[in-house]
């Protein structure tokens, strides 16, 4: 008999918010959001919301599927659900504040490294994976600054990223 657990999740692309339930099988949500061989996603019982009015209902779906490559970023309440296999393990022991912008938001979070040198250009061009993972997220709508969400894990396309930066301490 498979096990399987569900995970509750806040998906973010193009304007919109998908609140839904993937239901983990095989492997962890974030093993599937960093896969390259796989393009689409399937969400359960998921709500389709604005992003500028997150409280009203535009859709529901009992079953939804979505292309990975549009998300801006993916949003989990608790950590583990939001860590690929490898991090539940283990993640670097530097910790960064960065913060960035994807279309509509400012994200910041805590990045772990490895190394201690941090290079923006180099992280982004060769160290970060399709997807950035950031612990500990608040995330702030560029247009309504009183629409925020906040998450342990944040899941955050790197192609959609528009700037990204070390924050001041």
């Amino acid at each position: 008999m498979q096990r399987t657990n569900k995970v509750i999740a806040e998906f973010f692309a193009q304007g919109y918010r998908m609140s839904g339930t993937y239901v983990v099988t095989k492997r962890p949500l974030a093993d599937e959001i960093y896969d390259p061989t796989t393009n689409y996603l399937q969400l359960e019982e998921a709500y389709l919301s604005p992003i500028m009015d997150p409280a009203k209902i535009s859709a529901y779906y009992a079953l939804t599927l979505f292309d990975k490559s549009n998300l801006d970023f993916v949003l989990t309440v608790d950590k583990k659900d939001g860590l690929r296999r490898d991090q539940a393990y283990g993640m670097g022991t530097f910790k960064l504040s960065i913060c960035l912008t994807v279309p509509f938001f400012e994200i910041t979070g805590d990045l772990y490294l490895i190394n201690r040198n941090f290079n923006p250009r180099i992280y982004l061009s060769s160290d970060a994976g399709i997807f950035i993972t950031l612990l500990d997220v608040h995330a702030r709508s560029t247009f309504n600054p009183d629409v925020s969400y906040q998450g342990g894990v944040a899941l955050i396309n790197r192609a959609h990223i528009s700037f990204f930066g070390e924050t001041a301490v």
